[in-house]
């Protein structure tokens, strides 16, 4: 195994390209609160990179990120693609490997799954440099915080109780992310088989009630939820002319669920999106998600 070097960040694009001014931007202010980043951007445009050619090449760049010396792997920008290669990566090699945290959330959902199902390895469901959602708000000051921080880490995200949740106290594991990129992972190596025991957080962008609700009787029909602690939905914005109030189709999405749920406002495709670490410990108490994650 490699001696990771705990204050460097390795900047990647395993999905779509970054704005470029925005990421330029916003590197040069984390480097400016002492972290050592390297970053090479993808050679390749948006639709380049959907190619058969181009997946080849954000494989290569994702396998050497995770068999490099860096410790925390920051993701510029979300988008698609990041599903392709799955199936690609040497996993036998990744689990001889110290563990590496990848940061980022939306299409990185994808990868950060994997990693856990295969790997039982943590990572960072939070902002990306390369968006323009990444700002000078408390989520980048918390997720900057937690690099700089010794283990283990801790985070919560406020909630509020939406259906069998009035009043009750949940634990369990921490799993997450996009729920339609985690849905089109169901019945894959790439998504935890069982899920017992876990506190499980989705949000979304981009697609409509209808879809929604479709993407969640997956889980449901496949028993994915079955001793499911508790479920946290954040935002869902850019829905559509249905149900253009992401509480609508929360209420909706509770009202099939077996298990208790919250909502929060804290994180999703917007600002703040505050980090979340799937792996960590988390409990649910007080109208707060509170999180701690011994790396």
């Amino acid at each position: 195994m490699k001696e990771m070097d705990n204050a460097a960040i390795y900047v990647l694009e395993p999905s779509g390209p970054p704005e470029s001014d925005v990421l330029d931007r916003n590197l040069r202010a984390i480097r400016q609160q002492g972290f050592e980043v390297d970053y090479t951007p993808c050679p390749v445009d948006a639709k380049t990179r959907l190619e058969i050619g181009g997946v080849d090449i954000r494989l290569g760049a994702l396998q050497s990120a995770l068999d490099g010396k860096s410790r925390y792997l920051l993701s510029a920008r979300g988008g698609y693609g990041a599903s392709e290669l799955l199936s690609r990566l040497d996993w036998d090699a990744l689990a001889k490997e110290v563990p590496r945290v990848l940061i980022g959330f939306s299409d990185i959902s994808a990868l950060q799954s994997a990693l856990y199902a295969r790997l039982n390895w943590p990572s960072l469901h939070a902002p990306m440099p390369g968006s323009s959602l990444w700002q000078d708000g408390e989520d980048i000051r918390a997720l900057l915080g937690l690099l700089k921080s010794d283990r283990p880490w801790t985070g919560s995200i406020g909630v509020a109780p939406v259906s069998k949740a009035l009043g009750l106290e949940c634990q369990g594991r921490l799993f997450g992310g996009c729920l339609s990129v985690l849905s089109n992972l169901v019945g894959t190596p790439n998504l935890p088989s069982d899920l017992s025991g876990h506190v499980l957080f989705f949000e979304d962008t981009g697609e409509s009630a209808p879809r929604l609700l479709r993407y969640w009787r997956q889980w449901l029909d496949s028993g994915l939820l079955k001793g499911v602690s508790a479920v946290v939905f954040g935002r869902f914005t850019d829905m559509g002319s249905i149900a253009e109030a992401d509480s609508w189709v929360v209420t909706e999405l509770a009202a099939r669920t077996p298990c208790p749920v919250f909502s929060s406002r804290d994180f999703g495709h917007v600002t703040p999106n505050v980090p979340l670490a799937i792996g960590a410990q988390a409990e649910i108490k007080h109208d707060r998600l509170l999180w701690n994650l011994d790396l």
